[in-house]
C-alpha cells in the first residue's frame, strides 16, 4: 500500500524542516510498498531562512523517496505580486537571498503545480472552490481561499478529500472533506506532516 507524506507551511523555518525530514525518513524506513511525498507550498516569507528551505527541497534531495512540490499563495506573490508581497513578509526573504531571489530559484517556483492528487486524496495549498468541478479549479482559489472553501460541510466531488495548508490553526483540523496540516510553524507552532494511505494515519510533528 502506498504511503502519502503531506507537508504543511513551511514558511523559511529550515531548523523545522530538517527535524521533520528526519522524522519522515525514519517512518518511512519501517513501511512497506512505494511512498511519496507533497509539500503544499509557502517554502518561503516570513522565517529566517527561505533561501536555505527552497535549496533544500528544490535539490530533489531532501527525502530519500520521491516528493512533489506545490506552489503556495506565497510564491505567486514573490513572482506576480510584488506590492502585495511587500506587505506579506518579503522583506525576510530578501534577506535570505541578500536582496534577490536567484534567477535559478524563481524559476523552480514558476514551474511548480498548483495541486496534486491520488485517489480520494486531492492535495493543494489553499483549498478548492467548492462550487467548481475539480478540472475546472482556478489557480487563484487554490492558492487563495478561505471562506466559502473551509465552511463547506458536504462532501467535495468524487468524495475527495483535500489536503491542505495556507490557514493556521493550533492543532491540525480534520473534517471528513478536508485535512488541514498548516500548524503555524513560522508563528512559534509546530511543523506538521499528515500520514495517509487509503485512511488518515496520524501525524508527524516537529
Amino acid at each position: 500500500m502506498k504511503t502519502f507524506y503531506a507537508i504543511g507551511d513551511v514558511h523559511g523555518e529550515l531548523g523545522k524542516l530538517r527535524e521533520l525530514l528526519s522524522e519522515i525518513s525514519a517512518h518511512a524506513r519501517g513501511r512497506a510498498g512505494d511512498k511519496l511525498a507533497i509539500f503544499l507550498g509557502d517554502y518561503i516569507d516570513r522565517g529566517p531562512d527561505s533561501r536555505g528551505v527552497v535549496e533544500l527541497v528544490a535539490s530533489g534531495a531532501a527525502l530519500p523517496f520521491p516528493y512533489i512540490c506545490l506552489v503556495g499563495n506565497h510564491e505567486d506573490m514573490a513572482l506576480n505580486d510584488p506590492q502585495l508581497w511587500a506587505i506579506n513578509g518579503a522583506p525576510a526573504t530578501l534577506r535570505s537571498y541578500g536582496g534577490r531571489i536567484s534567477a535559478d530559484h524563481a524559476a523552480w517556483m514558476a514551474g511548480l503545480a498548483t495541486h496534486h492528487r491520488e485517489g480520494r486524496w486531492f492535495f493543494v495549498h489553499a483549498g478548492i472552490d467548492p462550487d467548481v468541478p475539480l478540472v475546472e479549479q482556478d489557480r487563484r482559489a487554490m492558492l487563495w481561499i478561505r471562506g466559502r472553501f473551509l465552511g463547506h460541510g458536504e462532501p467535495f466531488e468524487d468524495g475527495v478529500v483535500v489536503v491542505h495548508g495556507h490557514t493556521p490553526v493550533e492543532r491540525p483540523e480534520i473534517e471528513r472533506n478536508r485535512i488541514n496540516v498548516d500548524t503555524g510553524a513560522v508563528y512559534g507552532g509546530r511543523l506538521t506532516c499528515a500520514v495517509l494511505t487509503d485512511r488518515l494515519e496520524g501525524f508527524l510533528q516537529v
